[in-house]
């Protein structure tokens, strides 16, 4: 049985961590290797965590908690956790969200079945009762159906756009991780798009899980929704560092082009104010 390294991103998420941790002591699969790596949060987090480890600790194959001396954004803070991986395969998710108990054994079966291919799952959404969840559940079942299309059309869709959903992914064979030098941290406000075009660069693809493995949460304290202005000045230098060059690449000289002149013009209107 394959190790899995399992990393739990944690920033001030003292209120929904230990949702998390217990959903990944209760996995089916049980070789797993637990990194929780917290950025530097404020709150009692860490005690958390080292509450809910001294409990627990013998439940997984191993254990460790990562902090970090200041805050350093998602890739730096998952990059801390990944010197210490030993898995075979690796499995990230946020501390606000969990996982159903059968979640890594579904990823390791569907990865050992389709080798170089990086499985998409169903994510069931859950949060605030006022929380508007349709828009989100659209660019879930958008991901999906990507999930489903050949690699070259995949490759092409996610050039030009992001279409997976972090959670419902966010499982890689941890060749794919080390082949790419890890997560990039030249993009603070976000990890998983930059990591997925590098690994499909590689000629990895997606594939389709038809089952909810991921609950997400939806709130108003997730850096989607509180650092949009960010998000769009990071997406822009992913662009003009990695997108325009494998766009090239890729034979799509026209789509860059379009691309180019439209980061442009979003750049000078935001630098405006």
């Amino acid at each position: 049985m394959k190790l899995v390294t399992v990393i739990v991103i944690s920033y001030c998420s003292s209120d929904t961590i230990t949702e998390t941790l217990d959903s990944i002591k209760v996995q089916t699969y049980k070789n797993i290797e637990l990194i929780i790596a917290d950025d530097c949060s404020k709150d009692n987090s860490v005690q958390t965590v080292q509450d809910w480890i001294a409990q627990n600790k013998e439940q997984l194959y191993a254990v460790r908690l990562v902090t970090a001396p200041q805050n350093g954004g998602i890739p730096s803070n998952i990059n801390r956790a990944l010197k210490l991986a030993a898995g075979e395969y690796l499995k990230i998710i946020a501390a606000d969200d969990y996982m159903a108990p059968e979640a890594i054994e579904e990823y390791v079966n569907f990865c050992e079945k389709n080798p170089r291919a990086v499985p998409i799952a169903k994510v069931k959404l859950f949060g605030s009762e006022n929380a508007d969840f349709a828009p989100i559940q659209k660019y879930c079942n958008n991901c999906y159906e990507f999930a489903q299309k050949d690699y070259r059309e995949q490759y092409s869709m996610l050039l030009k756009q992001n279409r997976i959903v972090a959670p419902s992914g966010s499982f890689y064979p941890m060749e794919a991780v080390k082949a790419v030098g890890g997560y990039d941290e030249n993009y603070r406000w976000f990890e998983d798009y930059p990591m997925n075009l590098k690994v499909m660069h590689l000629g990895y693809r997606c594939g389709f899980i038809d089952k909810e493995l991921v609950f997400y949460r939806i709130s108003d304290k997730s850096i989607t929704a509180s650092s949009m202005d960010r998000l769009k000045k990071t997406e822009a230098k992913l662009f003009f560092r990695l997108k325009l060059w494998y766009m090239l690449q890729n034979g799509m000289g026209l789509e860059a082009v379009k691309q180019s002149r439209a980061w442009i013009k979003i750049l000078l209107k935001r630098n405006r104010y």
